[in-house]
């Protein structure tokens, strides 16, 4: 069923078929997938968080990149619904590529691709493990995005090194971090694998702080980093938040630097 055969309370049903949602994104002038908040979902799914940072994203980027993003090509490893592909594309990417190892999610990006306005050329999703993407012989990108994923990983620093293998110039981490043990090690711990926000391998690893990762990522070629948020501590649960640049190149900051 293509976009235009939809009127909008089928397409407020089709989102909400496709939840839950972890992200609010425009589909439609005055159709976001919020319409799928408050809907009740199969409790195996789990809880999920409903963000909405489609302008902390961009202004991250435009800090960096202020002219727009002038046609370079974006990766998102563990791109959810792909939200910030269509993102990266209103700012003027190129070629943009997402993957995720949850067909749930990946099933949300293809109905994006199939039914949101705005510009989509070039977008393409598919359901990956982000261990097998050496495996599909991709061209690398100029920019690699690895949001949310390090700490849901079994070997972090063996996935790091692939998104970082397949970035060209600029890579941008966010994860979870473990509070209480002094910057300079990563935690060990165990999650569930059925839930959608989890991830698929039980094991996990939390950074205890920004000089963890940035120690990583300088090993793996990106020297310059900068920090952008770090949080030790968000609510109850023991965990902060850890936002990073990482380039190649010093030079990469120099607009970032001056605002």
């Amino acid at each position: 069923m293509s976009a235009q055969t939809l009127s909008d309370e089928e397409l407020r049903q089709e989102i909400i078929r496709l939840g839950p949602w972890h992200h609010d994104v425009e589909v439609r002038s005055g159709i976001t997938t919020r319409v799928s908040v408050g809907t009740t979902y199969p409790r195996e799914l789990g809880t999920v968080s409903f963000l909405d940072w489609r302008r902390e994203f961009t202004r991250k980027l435009l800090r960096v990149y202020p002219d727009g993003l002038e046609g370079r090509s974006v990766m998102d490893c563990s791109c959810n619904c792909g939200e910030c592909l269509f993102w990266a594309k209103e700012i003027g990417a190129g070629r943009c590529f997402g993957s995720d190892v949850r067909e749930h999610w990946i099933n949300q990006g293809r109905f994006l691709l199939a039914h949101r306005d705005g510009p989509k050329d070039d977008i393409s999703v598919e359901v990956r493990d982000l261990y097998d993407l050496p495996s599909l012989g991709l061209d690398p990108f100029d920019i690699g995005l690895f949001h949310g994923v390090f700490y849901h990983l079994p070997d972090p620093i063996h996935g790091l090194r692939i998104a970082a293998e397949l970035t060209k110039e600029l890579l941008v981490v966010t994860t979870a971090t473990h509070h209480g043990q002094s910057d300079g090690y990563l935690k060990v711990g165990v999650e569930g694998t059925r839930q959608v926000l989890s991830g698929v391998y039980g094991l996990q690893w939390l950074p205890t702080g920004p000089e963890t990762v940035t120690r990583i990522l300088g090993w793996l070629g990106f020297p310059a980093t900068r920090c952008t948020r770090y949080t030790p501590l968000v609510g109850t649960s023991g965990r902060g938040r850890l936002d990073l640049l990482a380039a190649r190149d010093e030079q990469i900051f120099e607009s970032f630097d001056r605002v």
